[in-house]
């Protein structure tokens, strides 16, 4: 069964609409009837946190306080054209001239924690070279969420670099340069002093760190499929090297926060609190029961969701993601790696939608014999087989799935380690069409329709949340992504995130509330997700679920009341 539809303009609107939608039998709980359902309303525990978050370089841009360029592999990737329509990225969303308003806007939310990564290019341009207006002006922004109410996350590496580190235009005097993705391991001693240098700064202010920002999908997007930098595809050896780089660099860097860290920002008794955020999701076979297509769900699953997490729990390494930790011949050799171990207090989950895998068309096909994929991963409907792409889905092309987002749960509960989502959330535009002709500053407004569809997605999956922790999975906090539409890495301003809507023609880029960020204003402020919040918030269907029949996606129906045992 399926609720009876709610819209928003009062009592007659909605029963007209649930009149007309019974009448063509698309739901079960209609006027009328009587099948003594209850609404299955969730709650969050005391000590729940709400949040936002949101990374310096997609709100501040490539220029400095001077309005001189920071120059970094991202500042690089812009100037090669790899954004999409030609985009750069100056100034992000203005959030360096309005953080204090920014700040405010996450209280007006009632929101309490306030995530936000930190760009190493701007603190550390050259080696042992520090700019330390930069730092300062960074503190400035983490004092003030403080002295705002709310509680600071710090995550250390959100993808930008210093050219130092990585610059990957081969054109560029000296050529390219990548120092993550090598077996060398300078770059482990690089970002300890890097991290050194900014925890001193930030201690007495912080508690909770995510020293790394989804290194998963660096390897995916930077050396398999080339959209981010470095730009490589298909190169799975130089992927993994920086994979295990990344690993050694979150192990020192959490050894230094438990080193320097020694102030209890929060007064909960603990100094630190240390993880890192994943790349969260289930994927699932095009095909269940396909023997090909389950086994590269397997494998992909696990290089996704578990290959990090053993390795940072038990110390576990297995370098060439076979499953297996006793590869001799390796580099460095398999087996428990002591300085790896349990270095993760937390884990950050970060959840957009689910995947699938093919093993068939061009890239199917050319993977299904390849460890450790053996087929490829799809995570735009438009890729889907059969009515694949009917399915409901967002400005990218990702699949809305609440009950994907309970499967991921679960997924990771199974470390025995605390969760928050660092991440969740969804676009308020259609999917962009056109792009090289778009002028990209006004093209994709936050349509109602849209706006819409964000709010039941926060809905349905902050809903799954509260389930899933009534099923005793331990989830500490959930913060949105994000706060105002920002510069979204490759799809730049095409893809609007925000809870704020931003008009990026305006020099001053004002701000709007939409109704993604009305929906989550009311959930906080229910403290769950209530029968009335349902109610307001929730659609007959999503307005792109082009099924025949269209569903919630929830793994359960709210109105049907607690599932019994």
């Amino acid at each position: 069964m399926r609720p009876c539809p709610v819209g928003y303009a009062g009592v007659m609107r909605r029963l007209l609409l649930t009149t007309s939608l019974c009448a063509l039998g698309l739901f079960a709980a209609c006027p009328g009837g009587d099948d003594g359902a209850v609404f299955d309303a969730v709650a969050f525990p005391a000590g729940f946190r709400f949040g936002t978050a949101i990374a310096q370089w997609q709100v501040e841009g490539d220029l400095d306080g001077n309005g001189a360029v920071v120059d970094s592999n991202w500042h690089r990737w812009m100037e090669m054209d790899k954004a999409a329509a030609g985009q750069r990225n100056p100034d992000g969303n203005g959030f360096r001239t309005q953080f204090r308003e920014d700040i405010q806007r996450a209280k007006d939310l009632g929101l309490d924690t306030f995530r936000l990564g930190v760009d190493w290019s701007r603190i550390e341009p050259q080696p042992d070279v520090f700019d330390e207006a930069e730092l300062d002006h960074f503190v400035e922004v983490v004092t003030a969420v403080k002295d705002a109410g709310l509680d600071p996350v710090i995550t250390l590496w959100h993808w930008t670099v210093p050219v130092w580190v990585q610059q990957p235009d081969d054109e560029a005097p000296g050529g390219a340069v990548d120092r993550i993705a090598t077996d060398n391991r300078a770059v482990v001693d690089d970002f300890e002093d890097f991290v050194r240098h900014v925890i001193p700064r930030i201690k007495d202010k912080v508690d909770t760190y995510t020293v790394l920002n989804e290194p998963f999908s660096m390897i995916v997007v930077g050396y398999l499929d080339g959209r981010f930098p470095p730009g490589k595809q298909l190169d799975i050896g130089l992927g993994t090297k920086l994979g295990i780089n990344l690993l050694f660099m979150h192990a020192a860097a959490f050894n230094v926060i438990k080193e320097l860290d020694d102030v209890d920002a929060d007064g909960n008794g603990n100094s630190s609190f240390v993880g890192l955020t994943m790349t969260a999701n289930d994927l699932y076979p095009e095909f269940p029961g396909d023997p090909e297509q389950e086994r590269s769900a397997q494998s992909l699953n696990y290089a996704f969701n578990d290959w990090a997490m053993e390795a940072l729990t038990s110390g576990k390494l297995d370098v060439n993601l076979d499953q297996d930790f006793d590869d001799a011949d390796t580099v460095p050799p398999e087996g428990t790696i002591a300085e790896l171990a349990n270095t993760l207090e937390f884990v950050g989950v970060q959840y957009y939608g689910p995947g699938k895998i093919t093993d068939e068309g061009f890239l199917g096909e050319l993977l299904v014999d390849t460890a450790p994929f053996y087929g490829a991963p799809l995570v735009d409907v438009a890729s889907y087989s059969g009515d694949g792409p009917l399915l409901p889905h967002n400005g990218m092309g990702r699949e809305i799935s609440a009950a994907g987002f309970k499967d991921t749960l679960q997924r990771f509960s199974r470390w025995g380690l605390p969760i928050i989502i660092t991440e969740n959330g969804t676009t308020t535009n259609a999917r962009p069409v056109g792009v090289e002709e778009l002028d990209v500053g006004d093209a994709l407004p936050a349509t109602v329709q849209q706006q819409e569809q964000a709010a039941m997605y926060v809905l349905e999956h902050l809903w799954e949340l509260g389930r899933a922790i009534e099923d005793g999975v331990d989830i500490r906090g959930y913060y949105h992504w994000t706060l105002a539409d920002n510069f979204e890495w490759v799809e730049g301003r095409l893809q609007r995130f925000g809870a704020y809507s931003v008009d990026f023609d305006d020099p001053s880029y004002p701000r709007t509330l939409n109704k993604q960020g009305e929906a989550l204003k009311d959930i906080v402020a229910a403290r769950g997700v209530t029968e009335a919040v349902w109610q307001k918030w929730v659609l007959a269907a999503y307005p792109t679920d082009l099924r025949t029949k269209p569903a919630l996606t929830t793994s359960n129906d709210p109105t049907q009341g607690p599932t019994q045992p």
